[in-house]
């Protein structure tokens, strides 16, 4: 299996600048280990009324996991969870 991505909440927070709560796309490995993040917060589309609404469901399911933080590392950027500190992760999907 290739990785997978979800919808996650991702603070962001800056120097002087008050938090930031979005709903952003987050990438994983093959065994849920994060590899990447959408820049910029995700924002629900359709061709039409139902498919807004579908995606709007989606991006809901961000509310089901844990609230994840960006954080600055001496290589980079690093997405923890907010209430542990952890690393970010997922696991990844069952097949059906």
């Amino acid at each position: 299996m290739s990785g997978f991505w979800n919808y996650r909440v991702i603070l962001a927070e800056e120097q002087g600048k008050e938090p930031l709560y979005q709903i952003h796309e987050v990438e994983y490995t093959a065994n849920g280990k994060v590899s990447n993040w959408s820049e910029t917060g995700a924002a629900p589309f359709g061709r039409d009324l139902d498919e807004l609404k579908a995606d709007a469901e989606r991006l809901k399911s961000a509310f089901e996991k844990p609230v994840l933080k960006v954080v600055r590392e001496a290589r980079g950027y690093e997405l923890v969870e907010l209430e542990s500190g952890e690393p970010a992760s997922a696991e990844p999907p069952t097949a059906s």
